[in-house]
């Protein structure tokens, strides 16, 4: 759990670091260039016995960065796997599209033509999604898990794809429209926020066991549902003053977060959970927190923007939608 400093009433600041390693590429490790950025065609030299893995970060990294090709070149030929990495990553990005496929290179273009729907209502659907994805995650508590499966992190794809589309998006706006930067900011923190919310669907198979309605499994749940509360507070708020009142709750909550980690899991053996259970618990409690200082991040970004005396879009929407269609 990372650590967070304040810089002082209304300025305050939060480095993060990277979310723990997970089982698949995640955007955490992609390369992401500094702003601002030229976009350019990108060339990806597949290395001898490079993993895939790493084949995906620099495909992804480009991606984010805005280029508008990518050509994939490994001698003497493409691998099986290199192949593969490549329609993955078409698969789970959004509009790049294989148009030459030779036995040593492979071309994507990028096909993208200007949506109609503007990139700030994009990321309000994306927002609500997301809430609603960690409630239906933390919803399965309640239920037998029927047996192990990746459905959490398939139904992330979905999440994933709009974020790297409106991260991308973003910098290709960077010197057009003064609001993309902090775009970028609520988009990346979401997509963090999602993750999470895999992490407790998953967690949450090894709960199934406990009495429903009061100990461990209810002081998770009625912690969660305050850290979407201020969830969607943040992305709600447009003002100076509700952005630091979101802050200041923020920090009361990581507080919390940590009290209850003290009184769920005391040190020492005997306290009534089994190991497995108690290895949920601190993994659910440490996303939930991780989820809070992410709003903290996109609260954040309301509060310089307000300070700034920029003009904020209209606040985001409470009611729940499915993400548009690019």
């Amino acid at each position: 759990m990372e650590h967070h400093e304040s810089a002082g009433p209304g300025t305050r600041r939060r480095p993060r670091s990277a979310p723990a390693p997970e089982s698949r590429p995640r955007p955490d490790r992609a390369v992401r260039p500094a702003f601002p950025l030229s976009p350019g065609p990108a060339r990806i030299e597949v290395r001898a016995a490079e993993p895939p893995e790493h084949v995906f970060r620099r495909l992804l990294g480009a991606y984010l960065g805005g280029a508008p090709e990518f050509l994939v070149h490994e001698a003497p030929s493409l691998r099986a796997t290199t192949r593969g990495i490549v329609r993955t990553f078409a698969r789970r990005t959004r509009q790049p599209e294989i148009v030459s496929d030779d036995g040593d290179e492979i071309l994507l273009r990028d096909l993208a033509f200007d949506s109609p729907v503007p990139l700030e209502r994009r990321l309000e659907q994306m927002g609500q999604h997301v809430i609603r994805f960690h409630e239906e995650a933390v919803a399965s508590w309640t239920v037998l898990p029927l047996g192990e499966d990746d459905s959490w992190e398939h139904r992330d794809d979905e999440i994933d794809r709009e974020a790297w589309y409106l991260e991308r998006k973003a910098r290709l706006r960077l010197g057009q429209a003064p609001p993309s930067l902090e775009l970028w900011v609520v988009a990346r923190s979401l997509e963090r926020i999602a993750d999470h919310a895999v992490i407790l669907g998953e967690a949450g198979r090894r709960l199934a066991g406990l009495p429903h309605g009061r100990g461990p499994l209810a002081t998770l749940g009625q912690f969660h549902a305050q850290a979407m509360e201020h969830l969607a507070g943040v992305l709600a708020t447009r003002d100076e003053s509700g952005a630091n009142d979101l802050l200041d709750t923020g920090e009361a909550l990581l507080a919390s977060g940590r009290a209850i980690s003290d009184r769920l899991l005391p040190a020492g053996p005997g306290v009534g959970l089994s190991p497995a259970a108690a290895a949920a618990v601190a993994r659910i409690l440490e996303s939930i927190q991780r989820t809070v200082a992410y709003g903290q991040d996109v609260a954040q970004v309301v509060l310089d923007r307000s300070l700034a005396s920029v003009d904020l879009p209209a606040p985001l929407s409470a009611a729940p939608g499915p993400l548009p269609a690019p």
